[in-house]
């Protein structure tokens, strides 16, 4: 199915759909149920009242907040009753609503599956979301229906989440889903797109990447490469698994369509995940070797990254050897605590204790510097 390189509208859509906070459902409690049902997600119950000081605090601060929308609006059905008007009162009785605001998870045979009382900021409103839908695990009841026959875009949309909630693999029913949509063109499917990229060997990736143009305008340049990096660094962790080099060099291929000023250096990383995962030694010592002379010999950072990961080598004097010289250098450019510290330990690993000796002397005049922890009374 074409999909055009570049779509305005969408970035219009989503940030409309993720600028202003949660969407609140403006039906019925019996039309949210129908709606729950049809596209098979938790109601997110927000009972308030009009008086409760955190309630509105609430609505004013935490509802309003782009990320706080783009994570509700994607995963619940959000309704907002005043407990004293219209349905409130009937639905303050049934479910036993007596302290405002009571934040409230139902499903779509109206049982609760996860309640909490009293308001609460961004942060840990979204982390109640995400424990809610980690608690309420239904992969079993999807696989059932899905088995049955039962191949609605809904369902398979809803399919496919939770079996990204739950860590399992979505290419199936994600590609199944795709392909059961006329338009790819829409904001809740590029989203979708976004989201199910997991592996830069697939149909998902290229399309994510023929709409680079939208996500990058949508998610920023930041978000869009960090996704872009995990995808590939999956499918290289496929090629360890399936013993597969060819989808090594699938993963470099695609980082250089995706991100070509990143791809040579791209290519080392990819190498020294491979062979570290498959515990070649002798080809993971040489190409972090040539990695680093390319391009970290003078970023104190991954030097000292570098040198630290070597350090778990303790059985090989090879790479012992190259994470003190590793780390010596991240010293030289950047005398930190931090770089002394790995310096130190190498040393010490090397049986080098007089040197680690003077190297732990300047680490301690530096820790004597550092910022005292403050103390609360």
């Amino acid at each position: 199915m074409k999909i055009l390189t570049f779509l305005f509208l969408f970035a219009a859509v989503a940030q409309a759909q993720t600028g202003t906070g949660i969407q609140f459902f403006e039906g019925s409690w019996a039309d949210a149920v129908a709606k729950a049902k049809k596209e098979h997600k938790l109601i997110f119950v927000d009972a308030y009242a009009v008086w409760c000081g955190p309630c509105q605090r609430m609505a004013k601060e935490v509802f309003t907040l782009p990320e706080v929308g783009t994570f509700y609006n994607k995963n619940f059905i959000n309704v907002k009753f005043d407990m004293e008007k219209g349905e409130g009162p009937k639905f303050a009785q049934k479910y036993q609503v007596s302290s405002y605001p009571t934040l409230l998870f139902i499903d779509e045979t109206e049982t609760v599956v996860n309640v909490a009382k009293g308001s609460r900021p961004a942060d840990q409103f979204v982390a109640l979301g995400k424990a809610t839908l980690n608690r309420l695990d239904k992969t079993t009841d999807f696989e059932e229906k899905y088995e049955a026959g039962e191949r609605s875009a809904e369902f398979l949309r809803a399919y496919a989440y939770q079996l990204l909630m739950s860590g399992s693999p979505t290419l199936k029913i994600a590609n199944e889903y795709l392909r059961s949509q006329k338009d790819l063109q829409t904001a809740a499917n590029l989203e979708f797109l976004f989201d199910f990229c997991s592996e830069c060997d697939s149909r998902l990736f290229d399309m994510v990447l023929q709409n680079k143009a939208a996500f990058v305008k949508e998610q920023g340049q930041a978000v869009f490469d960090k996704k872009i990096e995990a995808a590939c660094n999956a499918t290289v962790q496929k090629a360890v698994e399936l013993d597969n080099a060819d989808l090594l060099d699938e993963a470099k291929k695609q980082m250089k369509k995706a991100n070509p000023s990143y791809a040579k250096e791209y290519a080392y990383v990819a190498d020294i995940q491979y062979y570290f995962a498959k515990s070649d030694l002798p080809k993971l010592i040489k190409v972090t070797d040539d990695y680093i002379k390319k391009f970290a010999k003078k970023d104190a950072k991954k030097l000292n990254q570098q040198a630290a990961f070597f350090s778990q080598f303790i059985q090989d004097p090879t790479a012992l050897s190259k994470a003190e010289t590793w780390a010596k250098k991240a010293v030289e450019l950047e005398p930190i605590y931090e770089h002394w510290d790995t310096y130190v330990h190498i040393l010490k690993l090397n049986g080098k204790a007089i040197e680690a000796d003077q190297a732990n002397k300047e680490m301690q005049k530096l820790k004597k510097e550092l910022p005292k922890p403050l103390i609360k009374n």
